[in-house]
């Protein structure tokens, strides 16, 4: 980053691996691409499930686990035991963070180390560099719409927070108007990406029939249900629906298959590791993301990496990445008529679909992590030389 050497970073997701997810793949290939550079980039993240270590390596990268309660949610107890745990919690997250010389904190997608990261980073005088992700809109419980204690910690992290990047466009819109002044100041889009290599060596995935994949997890957000309906309508005998995930609206899902009485066409083939996920993506024949709400979609980056047409929602952010009608086909959210007919454009036409996935190949190569991770450097210089010049 400069001539005094490597950096080291200390990122701060929502969740990580063995937890599956948008953020968690995010971090990881950053993280992995930061190590590349010779930076020292460590992961500290909430420890849930419980059973999980304290501490391990995972792919080469030191991950930290610590007891994040949110003050501001459930009951008396929990909030009174949150209270107690949370003095003792920033402690052992800034001793940790002074003992691997951390010089700079980077959150990814605010969540309930938030507030941990806030008091630490203050203790250690580092700087904090903030991503959104889209949470104020794709967190599943509602966290920011529910708790009045939830908008005011990001309220106050956007206000402390050094530096803030947005996964889109959109995103950064939204987190500017709920926070009701000018970010521009210290903000940017930084996208998130995909690796691309992962993608053209991979083994596609086989089954007795052609298929559409969708995979995510299994919450209103997605709008699996919509996708299931679309396809219902559609009647498309030349193609299966295969759906990776999984999530508290999986057993509804499995329910609507049967009221549909397309069962025998959709399979749920559960969670998809990384690889399985990747393996999934070569092997359909174009992908769909149904999503009521989505600040960016990674999701889309990967099935283009595959070379795959995308049919997607025009919602959030995602109009940013799918061209429509030259990487994939964009409908509007939750109309089922609309998706239905594009889901019978697309599996009735093999020529559009191979034009849509050589232009996706094309288009996704302006977001591998190497690009990236070029723009997380040019903002953690500019907070760090921004730091320099204060003191």
């Amino acid at each position: 980053m400069n001539n005094s050497g490597p950096r080291n970073i200390a990122m701060v997701p929502s969740a990580f691996h063995p937890s599956l997810g948008g953020v968690e793949e995010l971090v990881r290939q950053l993280a992995l691409e930061q190590r590349r550079r010779g930076w020292n980039t460590s992961v500290a993240v909430n420890r849930w499930p419980r059973n999980l270590p304290a501490q391990e390596t995972i792919d080469g990268i030191p991950v930290r686990r610590y007891s994040f309660r949110v003050g501001g949610a459930g009951g008396l107890r929990r909030r009174l035991a949150a209270r107690v745990l949370f003095l003792p919690t920033v402690g052992a997250l800034r001793h940790d963070l002074a003992a691997q010389s951390v010089n700079l904190l980077h959150i990814q997608c605010i969540s309930c180390g938030a507030s941990y990261c806030l008091a630490a980073a203050r203790a250690l005088r580092i700087p904090l560099v903030v991503s959104l992700q889209g949470e104020l809109t794709m967190d599943a419980n509602g966290s920011f719409q529910k708790q009045a204690a939830a908008r005011a910690m990001y309220r106050r992290v956007l206000a402390e927070a050094d530096f803030i990047t947005a996964c889109s466009k959109q995103t950064l819109h939204e987190a500017q108007d709920f926070f009701g002044a000018d970010l521009a100041h210290k903000s940017r889009v930084v996208y998130n990406g995909v690796r691309l290599e992962e993608f053209t060596t991979a083994q596609p995935h086989i089954r007795a029939k052609p298929y559409i994949l969708a995979i995510g997890r299994h919450v209103r957000q997605k709008g699996i249900d919509v996708l299931m309906r679309a396809f219902a309508r559609a009647n498309i005998d030349s193609h299966d629906l295969v759906v990776a995930g999984e999530g508290p609206e999986t057993g509804n899902l499995q329910a609507l298959a049967g009221e549909l009485g397309i069962s025998s066409k959709v399979f749920f083939v559960g969670r998809a590791s990384h690889d399985q996920a990747v393996s999934l993506f070569a092997g359909c024949s174009f992908f769909v993301l149904p999503s009521r709400h989505e600040p960016m979609g990674i999701v889309n980056l990967e099935a283009m990496a595959a070379g795959k047409a995308v049919l997607a929602t025009a919602v959030g952010g995602v109009p940013e990445l799918v061209i429509d009608q030259e990487t994939g086909l964009l409908v509007p959210g939750e109309n089922i008529e609309a998706m239905s007919a594009a889901l019978t454009t697309l599996a009735q036409n093999t020529s559009l679909r191979q034009q849509m996935g050589a232009a996706g190949l094309q288009r996704v190569k302006l977001f591998s992590w190497q690009s990236l991770a070029d723009q997380y450097e040019d903002v953690y210089r500019r907070v760090l030389e921004g730091r320099q010049g204060d003191s």
